[in-house]
């Protein structure tokens, strides 16, 4: 009630246009939600994202319905939610991931939601793991519970201006399985995905500790060489 009362002295704007919302909107508005890019190709183990993890870790499912694009309204909605304190935005971009992929057929027997764990210094500095935050989105969407499977034992730098082979390397040993999910089918969820690097690792940890099944959604995939 209160936020319906604001909006009235001080109307809520899109994120990426700046222009008033209307009425059934959220946080963006239909036109510039219409101009995120889909990602194409069908969300399937043949798929470009899928064949980032063959050889390297062992997934059930691996996709994202959008593409990463520089200067694309998409990128601002993710530099909003990651970087400007909107874990609000985070949750709610969750529920649209988890609306995207509710129908795909290897995700039907999910027993629960996680996502790539922050390290404590990080998470006091920002406050919050946008992760997580996805992560429950997707699982209120879903239907099944939201749980921490991995704990991050080492701090890495940023993975953004790093090359393939460097981004593997500073992921190696950086994530140790938390108890209690044996037997489980595990969704492990993240923002965007670029080489695999960090979720390759995370996915191995899992398995190197339970015999799990582990699927990996996120929201958008870059491409290395966009």
């Amino acid at each position: 009630m209160l936020n319906k009362l604001l909006s009235l002295f001080y109307p809520l704007n899109c994120l990426c246009c700046k222009s008033s919302l209307y009425k059934g909107e959220t946080h963006f508005c239909i036109s510039c939600e219409a101009n995120f890019s889909e990602n194409i190709e069908p969300l399937n183990n043949k798929s470009s994202i899928a064949q980032l993890f063959w050889g390297k870790a062992n997934v059930t499912f691996t996709g994202a319905p959008f593409n990463f694009l520089k200067q694309e309204n998409l990128q601002q909605i993710i530099h909003e939610f990651k970087y400007e304190g909107n874990s609000n935005l985070a949750k709610y971009m969750g529920g649209y991931l988890g609306m995207k992929i509710k129908g795909v057929i290897e995700l039907a027997d999910v027993d629960c939601v996680s996502f790539v764990p922050m390290h404590p210094k990080k998470i006091k500095k920002r406050g919050y793991n946008q992760a997580e935050e996805l992560a429950i989105g997707v699982a209120k969407k879903l239907n099944v519970e939201n749980q921490c499977v991995l704990n991050r034992s080492v701090e890495s730098v940023s993975q953004t201006e790093k090359g393939v082979y460097e981004r593997y390397e500073n992921m190696d040993a950086n994530f140790t399985a938390l108890h209690g999910f044996e037997g489980k089918h595990i969704l492990l969820v993240d923002d965007v995905l670029t080489t695999g690097a960090t979720l390759i690792a995370c996915v191995n940890a899992i398995k190197e500790k339970y015999d799990v099944k582990v699927s990996v959604v996120c929201l958008a995939f870059r491409a290395v060489e966009r």
